[in-house]
């Protein structure tokens, strides 16, 4: 059954429409920050944190909401950060759904602590042996009042993964900007929200079809067995196809 699953996975992968999915996910955003003239590394990434925190709900108002937090920031979002232009935002300010101004200057308070330090993540890291996980809980850390979660209180950390996909794989979608000898695409987390966690359950591929670290984990696992060094390709897959 699983070998079945896996072959279906490996065609479906195969005639993936990268373009397409571009075109339709929030990741379009970070796209447009990099292919723009002048633009730093720490824009990339900031671009790439802001947007992930809003990814949740509707792909058409997550792209609205990340493109209109760019356009506050003149699409320079990492100047934005280090020169605190956002403590001028009202905290009672709807940014998106539940987030508000303050949760958003709390969230980005915490960048600019990094950047005045530091010119980019990815120099951080091409200096520190940091690990994956150190990442990955660095990144909780510095969003938890956006409440995007955490391994410790087995949250599936869906946008975190994400965001870690989106810097550490590197193809025509993903663009590679974290990637290190410590952090490599092998090392990533299945990106889970309720619709993959329920396909995933239905494939017979983890346990129980609610999303959680532990759900995480198991679903990582069956990847890193069918792709041991890019076994993130599969979270397309269920992102956008219904298979049964």
């Amino acid at each position: 059954m699983i070998h079945t699953l896996k072959n279906e996975m490996e065609r479906m992968w195969n005639q993936f429409d990268h373009k397409a999915f571009i075109s339709n996910d929030p990741i379009q955003i970070v796209h447009q920050i990099r292919n723009l003239s002048g633009r730093t590394t720490a824009d990339i990434e900031v671009c790439a944190i802001l947007t992930a925190m809003v990814s949740w709900g509707q792909r058409s108002h997550i792209i609205y909401c990340a493109e209109k937090l760019m356009n506050v920031c003149g699409w320079e979002p990492g100047k934005y950060i280090k020169l605190g232009d956002f403590y001028d935002i009202p905290d009672e300010c709807s940014i998106y759904r539940t987030l508000t101004g303050k949760i958003f200057k709390e969230v980005c308070h915490q960048l600019r602590c990094f950047y005045s330090k530091h010119d980019s993540i990815q120099e951080y890291l091409k200096k520190h042996p940091i690990s994956l996980d150190d990442l990955l809980l660095t990144l909780c850390n510095w969003c938890e009042p956006a409440r995007l979660g955490s391994p410790y209180r087995n949250s599936a950390c869906k946008r975190i993964n994400m965001l870690l996909r989106w810097m550490v794989r590197k193809d025509e979608i993903d663009l590679g900007v974290w990637q290190t000898d410590l952090i490599k695409p092998k090392k990533l987390y299945a990106v889970m929200d309720t619709h993959v966690a329920q396909q995933a359950q239905r494939m017979g591929l983890i346990s129980y079809p609610k999303e959680s670290w532990k759900a995480v984990m198991e679903l990582t696992h069956v990847y890193r067995q069918w792709d041991a060094e890019d076994p993130l390709k599969y979270d397309f897959i269920l992102m956008t196809k219904n298979l049964k």
